[in-house]
């Protein structure tokens, strides 16, 4: 499923998530769905040897480095993590669309997010990294060894198994 399309689902969908209305909180979308929604993410990792107190199971090593990979299971976003994790949306999210002169929106295609993502600067690759590895509770140190295409297809999941993240910050921030 392209980027696009994602995006557009995303704002389709009915999972709960908590908004600010008139100085209060309340609950977007309760009554249509109370699922609370877990996944399963794999994140390849790129270390040297020596930063390692021993080798993860499965590890393979070339030269001085070591790659590897860990499963994270059953998933679901941490409330404690909310505002970093909408931080880095908020960070991101602009990026996903092409702004048009007449003021439309345009989704971009998964070359050009790519090319993108590839040509953007230092704090839209961390906050892509900041918010997949806070989303699975990922160390910093383990963080800053994540391989970027592991990066973006957990974002991709994330995108597709908690899209009320993704809204929680698009009316927080809208």
């Amino acid at each position: 499923m392209t980027t696009e399309i994602k995006l557009k689902k995303m704002n389709q969908e009915h999972h709960p998530f908590l908004v600010e209305k008139d100085q209060e909180l309340a609950v977007t979308n309760s009554e249509r769905s109370a699922v609370v929604d877990s996944g399963k993410y794999e994140i390849k990792f790129r270390m040297l040897k020596t930063d390692l107190e021993e080798l993860p199971k499965g590890a393979q090593t070339v030269g001085q480095y070591c790659t590897f990979t860990l499963n994270f299971d059953g998933i679901t976003m941490a409330t404690h993590s909310d505002l970093k994790i909408v931080d880095a949306i908020f960070k991101i999210l602009p990026f996903f669309n092409n702004l048009k002169e007449a003021g439309d929106i345009e989704a971009l295609s998964k070359e050009e997010m790519i090319s993108l993502f590839a040509h953007a600067d230092e704090e839209i690759h961390l906050a892509m990294y900041n918010l997949v590895a806070t989303f699975l509770g990922i160390n910093d140190h383990l963080g800053q060894h994540m391989l970027p295409f592991s990066v973006i297809a957990a974002l991709s999941q994330l995108i597709d198994n908690h899209p009320e993240i993704f809204n929680q910050a698009d009316v927080f921030f809208g």
